[in-house]
């Protein structure tokens, strides 16, 4: 399995004290383990994503750093161990360059969803340490607040060491109907245990609404977008895995126990078909939250999970006040009353005239040229192309 070697020196655990909200006197924290989930190949960002190129590997916003590069840079200075980055075999090579030696990388031979990736990474920082703390976040996400971002997990982290599986929920700044959403209980039912921390219990977690209903929710007051982060003591989110999977509990932890040895390869080819193949948020966070076992910290950060060429334009132009054009290129690009992005592989001369709300991309090979409002659409098109003899574009 390949992985990018790191120094541990930068890595000093020892030591370590808190006086955060949780624990009232300075206290040994646990390691904390980020984990990198990295997987998917982003059809709605099609042609720049692909299957041999998927979004995390990508530099979408021309920030010079990759969606994962970014994502390893946002965790590391919360980092007690390295952080391990999960994805699959096809792109370990690429990943371990962009991320040298900040991270380790353990590579999936085939895609199986959320649950057993960050499962199998839970069960590596258990065997290292046994009381270890890992955070899940998505590789190819988009968070503007550095700071902002690592006090939440501050937060997130303390309620952790209570035994809860915590979620960071982000504050909506609209209905959105492209996240689901986390209901929190109502003030004052939290929980003796998590008064004062900053974190609330969970009620539920829905799938993503119509806007009728995301405006009912924001209208409560007690709803927040789900972005997927999670942070949990590795040992409580495999013993609460095993409680509702108990094969896929058994085989993360297997296969951890074997990494490094002789076995490593045979138990890899052995254990990671039979792997139920689920989301965490299906397979622990619904489950989990059903039982009072979840807690969520508010997480009031400039957030995007960059889900398609609508959400990408809401970044790069920034709003109605934001420019109207913006070029991602070399392209020399003419506009005249028009609003649009542009993401160019070529010198090639763009002309835009009187367009509203567009994403012109031209690779070496494809040119797309797509109304923002049909965004999430694009997925289907990509499906489309075998069917139409174009299943190498993607």
């Amino acid at each position: 399995m390949p992985r990018s070697q790191t120094s541990s020196a930068a890595f000093d655990v020892s030591g370590q004290t808190s006086d955060g909200p949780l624990s009232g006197a300075s206290v040994r924290k646990s390691p904390f383990v980020p984990v990198i989930p990295a997987g998917g190949s982003g059809t709605r960002l099609w042609p720049l994503s692909r299957r041999d190129r998927p979004k995390f590997l990508l530099d979408l916003t021309d920030s010079g750093r990759s969606l994962l590069q970014q994502t390893v840079d946002r965790v590391l200075p919360l980092a007690d161990r390295p952080p391990l980055v999960i994805t699959g075999r096809a792109h370990a090579a690429e990943v371990e360059t962009q991320v040298g030696s900040d991270a380790r990388v353990l590579a999936e031979p085939s895609p199986r969803n959320s649950m057993p990736a960050i499962a199998l990474a839970a069960a590596v920082a258990e065997r290292e340490d046994a009381d270890a703390v890992i955070g899940s976040f998505a590789a190819d996400h988009l968070v503007e607040d550095a700071a902002a971002f690592a006090g939440a997990v501050e937060k997130a982290r303390a309620a952790a060491e209570r035994g809860y599986l915590v979620t960071l929920g982000i504050t909506p700044t609209g209905p959105a109907t492209g996240f689901g959403y986390i209901e929190r209980a109502a003030d004052g039912a939290a929980g003796a245990d998590l008064a004062g921390s900053g974190a609330g219990a969970v009620v539920r977690f829905v799938e993503k609404p119509d806007r009728e209903r995301a405006e009912q929710f924001l209208a409560t007051g007690r709803f927040s977008w789900n972005a997927g982060m999670f942070v949990a003591r590795a040992a409580m989110l495999l013993d609460a895995l095993a409680e509702q999977i108990p094969a896929l509990a058994a085989g993360a932890r297997e296969l951890a126990a074997g990494m490094g040895t002789e076995e490593e390869p045979a138990l890899m080819a052995r254990i990671w078909p039979t792997l139920t193949s689920i989301a965490i948020d299906h397979a622990l966070a619904e489950p989990l939250a059903a039982q009072g076992r979840v807690a969520v910290v508010p997480a009031d950060f400039d957030w995007d999970d960059v889900g398609d060429f609508a959400a990408l334009a809401r970044q790069l132009r920034a709003g109605e006040a934001g420019p109207d054009v913006v070029v991602l290129g070399d392209a020399a690009v003419l506009a005249e009353d028009s609003r649009a992005t542009v993401y160019s592989g070529s010198a090639r001369p763009v002309a835009l005239l009187g367009v509203q709300g567009v994403s012109v991309v031209e690779t070496e090979d494809v040119l797309l040229v797509l109304a923002d409002e049909r965004a999430q659409d694009l997925g289907a098109l990509v499906r489309g192309l075998p069917a139409a003899g174009l299943g190498h574009l993607g």
